[in-house]
């Protein structure tokens, strides 16, 4: 999702500054944003999985050892008020609990002029990879449907700023074409990182195989020789703290 992350950076971060990612999952627009800044910026990347921070350590700790990862919930970061120039959020605020709840604290560690930037997975018609997920977690996990928050509209995101005391942000939509590993690799790996892994893994080994030949009968479409070729759309959103 590196055209996605790029964008979410290039919208706020600048040389110098003070960086938070928070819900930093694995690490990428953590990383991009350490290039962003060079060596006069300083980054931190936050998330409430340990395995997620441990993972994303461990990736960082040759090219980028000067990041700092701390084990945290979006909703009360350890971080004092006006603490950093830009609080970024790749895909992780519409998992919240509490969607404003989570950007009432970015705004609060975030300096006065300073920025507020996330991205937010757009409509499922967007992005057939979320589409399949979807329809694989109801039928194969049974999850409930009104449990299943991957995507917002654009004005859900502005109604969440507004709920935070934010100013209106401005909201562009990124569409993109991501190369994935064959979905038989990709999808396990993927869900380790998603609120609902305990409902896939809690499954038999023969119901994930089902479960994972579901996802890759309905993105037959977007296979390609190394694995798939599949279309994803999301919305940036930003505005001043």
């Amino acid at each position: 999702m590196v055209p996605i992350s790029e964008a979410l950076v290039s919208a706020v971060v600048e040389p110098g500054d003070v960086v938070l990612d928070v819900a930093c999952g694995t690490g990428i627009a953590t990383r991009l944003a350490a290039a962003a800044v060079g060596s006069s910026g300083r980054v931190v990347g936050s998330d409430l999985n340990q395995r997620m921070i441990a993972y994303s350590r461990q990736v960082s700790a040759v090219d980028w050892p000067e990041i700092v990862w701390e084990e945290a919930s979006a909703l009360n970061l350890p971080f004092e008020d006006d603490s950093f120039d830009c609080v970024i959020c790749q895909q992780g605020l519409q998992f919240f609990p509490d969607p404003a709840a989570g950007l009432v604290e970015m705004g609060r560690v975030a300096r006065r002029g300073g920025s507020v930037a996330v991205t937010v997975w757009s409509e499922l018609t967007t992005s057939p990879y979320f589409e399949a997920l979807t329809e694989m977690l109801i039928d194969h996990a049974l999850v409930e449907p009104d449990d299943l928050v991957f995507t917002a509209t654009a004005d859900e995101i502005v109604e969440w700023f507004k709920q935070a005391g934010l100013a209106v942000p401005i909201v562009e939509q990124v569409e993109t074409e991501v190369n994935l590993p064959p979905i038989g690799e990709y999808l396990p790996s993927h869900m380790k990182a998603l609120p609902w892994a305990d409902s896939y893994f809690g499954l038999d080994e023969q119901s994930q195989q089902a479960a994972v030949e579901h996802v890759k009968g309905r993105l037959a479409g977007y296979q390609t020789r190394a694995g798939l070729q599949v279309p994803f759309g999301s919305y940036v959103a930003h505005t001043t703290a």
